[in-house]
């Protein structure tokens, strides 16, 4: 059995083990089994400094999520991440600081990234005569902190639709419509060439197999965990980014920037309900560069992406 961390995505294996390093013998019995790894396995549930929120300066974790079966026999290795800042989005290009090994650095990955968590971002492709033990591995280098994410094609990490489905919030949501549903596809409209500084209008079409039926009730969210009711607030000193959530019971889209030197301020922001097959948002560029922008369509199930290259000028 697996479990995810909400936090940071990584799957645990809920199977008991020895900690690293203890012998038990048998005829010390249960109870002191118990107390003789408590000091090796025993973690301050309450430590201020697991709760201390930053504003900026910490670091970007690459996330691995697991890998997907491909129907030529390839393998998907899928990743997301989490930037540990709640306020600062961090700009990373392709290289030493943003990059796989081995080789090619560039693996489609993003170079821009927003506060918090942000998973099932891209996947990697890798042959089907891959090494299951073989490690990818990416690097992302920010705020002079290192961080890597290790993927392999062990068992373990195997992941499929519902496990996607599940940590963006679906819940209660058969197996049988999630193998039927097909992800939105979004076309996004040829964009004029924009100057930083000032808002140009994105336009982009979306289409969906009807699955799940729209205008449906909504899903309810999911509860807490019955270990964490009841627990004392953590520490607040900086207030928690609110998550982009899609418009229940509608087609939605949401735009980012995947690739670029900074900060894109869409408008309206978040999720954007999909009208008669159009949605449309008017962005503005902070300073001039090359934008990769990804929309993600979503039919509150899955979600379909495009991605739109931008040159944009000075706004002088």
């Amino acid at each position: 059995m697996t479990m995810r961390i909400a936090e940071c995505g990584l799957r645990i294996d809920c199977r008991p083990r020895i900690a690293a390093g203890l012998r038990i013998r048998f005829g010390m019995g249960i109870a002191a089994a118990i107390l003789a790894a408590a000091p090796l396995l025993a973690q301050p549930q309450q430590s201020t400094e697991l709760h201390i929120r930053f504003n900026s300066g910490q670091s970007v974790v690459p996330i691995y999520e697991g890998w997907e079966r491909v129907p030529d026999g390839s393998f998907n290795m899928v990743f997301g991440y989490l930037n540990r800042n709640h306020v600062q989005e961090v700009s990373l290009p392709i290289g030493a600081q943003n990059g796989f090994d081995p080789g090619p650095p560039d693996r489609g990955q993003p170079t821009y990234f927003y506060p918090r968590e942000n998973h099932f971002l891209f996947r990697v492709n890798v042959p089907k005569e891959w090494d299951r033990k073989k490690e990818l591995v990416w690097t992302i280098v920010a705020n002079g902190k290192t961080e890597i994410a290790r993927a392999t094609l062990l068992d373990i990490w195997e992941i499929d639709r519902k496990v996607e489905v599940s940590n963006n919030g679906g819940t209660q949501v058969s197996n049988d419509l999630i193998a039927k549903d097909a992800p939105p596809v979004v076309k996004i409209d040829p964009i004029a060439r924009p100057r930083a500084g000032v808002p140009v209008t994105i336009t982009a079409s979306v289409t969906d197999d009807g699955i799940p039926p729209l205008g449906g009730k909504p899903r309810q969210p999911r509860q807490l965990e019955p270990s964490l009711r009841g627990a004392p607030p953590s520490p607040v000193n900086v207030p928690l980014p609110a998550r982009p959530r899609p418009v229940q019971g509608a087609l939605s889209v949401l735009w980012q920037v995947y690739r670029g030197p900074a900060h894109v301020a869409f408008d309206p922001d978040g999720y954007v309900k999909v009208e008669n097959g159009k949605v449309e948002v008017k962005a503005t560029f902070t300073k001039p560069g090359t934008y990769t922008l990804r929309a993600f369509g979503s039919d509150t199930l899955l979600r379909g992406l495009s991605d739109v290259t931008v040159t944009v000028d000075s706004g002088t």
